[in-house]
């Protein structure tokens, strides 16, 4: 079988193949690729809605806070406020705080008052039935341990749902004994339901968990752990469903369905990028197919056919001879026979010699020859620009004196005589004017031309900027660009190692989550350049204050965080945190003008809070909130521990 017919049937083959591997693995593999990010951005919007409902129920438990904790109302659960409802529960308070109803109870459980109002149309209405029963079934389910701290319910009104919160009556300094109980709450109206998917933008519905209303194999994956699902449709919709434990009744299953914008744009690409590459293939098969043959067999062929020709003639001038079945194999029969020729040619000699002066004259590759004692035999022009020198100053230098360190050159010496040779050795080398270069060397032992002894011959290649470049891009990967701070990648894994190394050494580790207070009036005011470089200045008074072995991170926005390990007591970390506002309320000059500003920083300890960096951070975040509902500009620990912001 000839030559080209071998070469066309294998690249036949492997194009095939390549095209099996493709239909049969890559492309299932990205489409399910594509599937698994739709499924992770559906469960993304899940967690955001469940995120907004949180942020409703805190601020309707604040809202409970301010009504529970007075005086007045103490006073009224006992009979006597007379006009409390008059001053205070008036239609503007309700639509003010968007309440649907208030429910008060003494403290032998009976109903003192229950409000209710009509956020639709914005007038009061006496409380319905359904909420008032449902409010009293929560709170008799209530344990007696919870019925003198605050808490906040999804509950089941019958059908529909509401967001509560109850609170106990106390004075306004928060004392027990308990009067009694404020219920405040919102009924998850249509017009609600609407304004919370306007909020996080999807088309949010709110419904009972039933098989009647939710697929049946959604059902069964929302009573998993996770307690969210995405749902394919079709080809065209996404669903999203996260399960809400309500008390007094079902569960609530928070649904909204999607375009399935992402796998549609998926599928599209993979069918442009399948249909691009299957051209990408075919071309490039018929091109190498052309190329070989003009290149490689044609020319072959052609040999093959002088070779057979100078051979039948016995020209012994051109010293051939042939034979064989197909080509390649007639040219490798006889080449013994060249090889006779060849040892007898010494203008084939001098012209590989002046081929090689060529090549190391113009090489663009810094190349030298030395003595084994490091004298210089040879240097090319490149070797010569790379070092500064004139090439009768580097002929005059020994080898070692380019070298920074010394040892470097013990150690390479050493590692070419054990081996013979060595590829990509790392050295750090001294130009004339002084500046030092990393290179790379490649080098070989072998005898010297004039056959007198033995030579290092080698390729430098100089990889400093590369290598500064590289060093630069690790900086970026783990540091923020503006502040110079951690990222939150690179704070994930240093926050690994301290909580690993705190609960192993038996120490604590302190998490601050700092926020700026009122900074968004910076960039308002100043500008968003002004609001940077005071930014700046804030992450440098944050390293400043803390101690060269505390991390700092920022998170992004105003938002920062800072690890504080080895702390002896919580109060080495209240210390800490008191000294970060005060370097924090030192005016800034920005723009020729001062500003001052304040912080909110919540504490979390390990492992006194947890011993997981991702609930460290949230309960820090949770105390960080705490301080800014309560009037920021202060610390406050996570926990009971602390009711209120501590200012410094």
């Amino acid at each position: 079988m000839k030559l080209r017919m071998q070469v066309l049937i294998g690249i036949l083959a492997l194009g095939a193949i390549v095209v099996g591997v493709l239909f049969r693995l890559v492309i299932p593999h990205v489409r399910n690729s594509f599937e698994e990010l739709e499924d992770k951005d559906v469960l993304a919007h899940v967690a955001r809605t469940e995120n907004a409902i949180r942020a409703e129920l805190t601020a309707l438990e604040s809202t409970a806070d301010d009504w529970g904790a007075w005086s007045d109302t103490a006073a009224f659960v006992r009979g006597e406020a007379p006009k409390y409802v008059e001053a205070n529960l008036t239609d503007a308070i309700f639509e003010n705080l968007r309440l649907s109803f208030m429910v008060f109870y003494d403290v032998s459980g009976r109903l003192v008052l229950a409000r209710g109002f009509d956020l639709d149309s914005g007038a009061a209405v006496g409380p319905a039935p359904d909420v008032v029963d449902g409010v009293g079934r929560a709170l008799t389910s209530l344990r007696p341990a919870d019925e003198t701290e605050s808490s906040v319910r999804l509950l089941d009104l019958g059908g529909r749902y509401g967001l509560v919160a109850f609170h106990p009556v106390l004075n306004s300094q928060h004392a027990p004994p308990s009067e009694g109980v404020v219920v405040v709450g919102r009924v998850l109206t249509p017009r609600e339901v609407a304004r919370l998917a306007a909020q996080v933008e999807l088309p949010l519905d709110i419904r009972p968990l039933s098989a009647e209303t939710i697929p049946a194999g959604v059902v069964e994956a929302l009573s998993g752990a996770t307690g969210s699902v995405a749902w394919h449709r079709g080809t065209k919709e996404v669903e999203g469903y996260g399960l809400w434990m309500a008390t007094g009744g079902a569960p609530a299953v928070l649904s909204f369905a999607i375009p399935r914008t992402m796998f549609e744009a998926g599928q599209r690409t993979l069918r442009y990028l399948t249909g691009a590459l299957l051209a990408l293939l075919g071309a490039l098969g018929t091109a190498f197919l052309v190329f070989l043959n003009s290149r490689v067999l044609a020319r072959t062929a052609r040999l093959s056919r002088d070779v057979s020709r100078i051979s039948v003639s016995n020209d012994r001038a051109e010293r051939v001879s042939v034979t064989g079945k197909d080509e390649l194999a007639d040219l490798g029969t006889h080449v013994n026979g060249m090889l006779a020729s060849i040892e007898k040619s010494s203008s084939a000699l001098e012209r590989s010699e002046k081929r090689y002066r060529n090549l190391f004259a113009s090489s663009p590759d810094p190349i030298y020859i030395t003595s084994i004692d490091g004298a210089f035999v040879d240097v090319n022009k490149a070797f010569v620009e790379l070092f500064g020198y004139a090439k009768e100053e580097i002929m005059a230098l020994p080898a070692g004196a380019l070298y920074v360190h010394t040892e470097d050159r013990r150690a390479f010496r050493a590692a070419i005589e054990n081996e013979g040779f060595v590829a990509g050795y790392p050295l750090t080398l001294r130009r004339k004017d002084g500046a030092h270069l990393r290179c790379l060397l490649t080098s070989i032992v072998e005898d010297s031309p004039d056959g007198t002894g033995r030579v290092y011959q080698g390729i430098l290649r100089d990889v400093t900027e590369l290598l500064r470049q590289q060093e630069k891009l690790e900086y970026l990967a783990t540091h923020d660009p503006l502040t110079g701070l951690l990222t939150r990648g690179a704070l994930d894994e240093v926050m690994k190692l301290e909580v690993a190394r705190a609960v192993r050494n038996l120490e604590r580790l302190a998490v601050f989550y700092l926020d700026l207070d009122k900074f968004k009036e910076v960039n308002d005011t100043l500008g968003h350049a002004a609001g940077d470089r005071l930014l700046q200045e804030v992450a440098v008074r944050l390293r400043e204050s803390l101690r060269a072995s505390d991390a700092v991170a920022r998170l992004g926005g105003d938002e920062f965080v800072a690890l504080l390990p080895g702390i002896e007591s919580p109060r080495d970390a209240e210390i800490a945190a008191e000294k970060l506002l005060r370097a924090l309320r030192e005016a800034f000059r920005v723009n020729d003008y001062e500003h001052g500003l304040s912080a909110s920083i919540g504490i979390a300890l390990c492992p006194d809070d947890g011993e997981s960096p991702k609930h460290l951070l949230q309960r820090a975040d949770a105390a960080m909130y705490s301080v800014k509902t309560q009037g920021r500009d202060g610390w406050k620990r996570f926990g009971p521990a602390a009711d209120a912001p501590s200012k410094s």
